[in-house]
């Protein structure tokens, strides 16, 4: 068995000062839900947000195949006293599966409850998945797309060592909406 077949054997859960990234299971679809309903939560998604509890279910679901399969790490992440679900952090290589490191770039998307923004909390816990995955997968380059609006995840990109790399032009259309959306590229290389 390889490291990279370990890493996959079960769900690695991380902890930092204040938090818990762990597996998400069904029990979370009601605060997914809840906060992926906040207007102000939604104004940096390129998408509605699921429309209700059973498709929060599926989409918990969807992600632990993704684990299972190899191509995504689907975090959940909670304080360390509450297992109340307060975001999410997915890192997945572009294509392929984790088993085709360094090849292909990750990319890296996370969501946070507004209850928790502005209070340090995903930089705690992108450092933690960061961290995890530059000694456990082989990563050499990891991306986000960031609305340009987004000030606040740029900053914590930055202050992460992810540089920007330009605007991508209309690259992604708004599911409900149809508009095509600006992004931002942020990367960083770790090798």
């Amino acid at each position: 068995m390889n490291k990279r077949d370990d890493l996959f054997s079960t769900f690695p859960e991380l902890r930092t000062k204040r938090l818990v990234l762990r597996q998400m299971t069904a029990a979370d679809a009601e605060d997914l839900f809840g906060f992926y309903h906040d207007t102000k939560f939604k104004q940096y998604l390129d998408w509605h947000g699921p429309g209700s509890i059973d498709e929060c279910v599926r989409m918990i679901g969807f992600w632990n195949n993704g684990f299972e399969e190899k191509i995504m790490l689907p975090w959940g992440i909670s304080m360390h006293n509450n297992r109340e679900l307060i975001g999410t952090i997915v890192i997945m290589p572009i294509r392929g599966t984790f088993e085709d490191a360094p090849r292909y770039p990750f990319t890296i998307a996370y969501d946070l409850k507004t209850a928790f923004w502005n209070k340090g909390f995903m930089t705690e816990a992108l450092t933690a998945a960061l961290d995890f995955c530059k000694k456990e997968t082989g990563l050499h380059r990891i991306q986000a797309e960031v609305l340009p609006e987004n000030a606040a995840s740029l900053k914590v990109l930055e202050k992460l060592g992810f540089r920007r790399e330009g605007l991508l032009s209309h690259y992604l259309m708004h599911e409900s909406t149809k508009i095509f959306m600006n992004v931002v590229m942020m990367a960083m290389l770790l090798s």
